[in-house]
């Protein structure tokens, strides 16, 4: 089984979001509030995680492009 990537583990946890965010906007119960802030959380780290491995690629990519 392939493992996901950055990038598409990124791409559920905002669907997810997106799923906890509409239940938000109908109920405003604390639940709900609860599990959209996780997801913001979950998506937050995962932005950050995918910022540092597109930082070491394009640095690993140009410097064999300067030698």
């Amino acid at each position: 089984m392939i493992e996901d990537d950055t990038h598409d583990k990124l791409t559920k946890a905002y669907i997810e979001y997106f799923k906890h965010n509409e239940k938000w906007q109908r109920r405003h119960s604390v639940r709900t509030y609860y599990a959209t802030q996780k997801k913001l959380q979950e998506i937050k780290a995962l932005s950050t995680q995918l910022l540092r491995e597109n930082r070491t690629l394009f640095y690993q990519i140009k410097g064999k492009k300067d030698k």
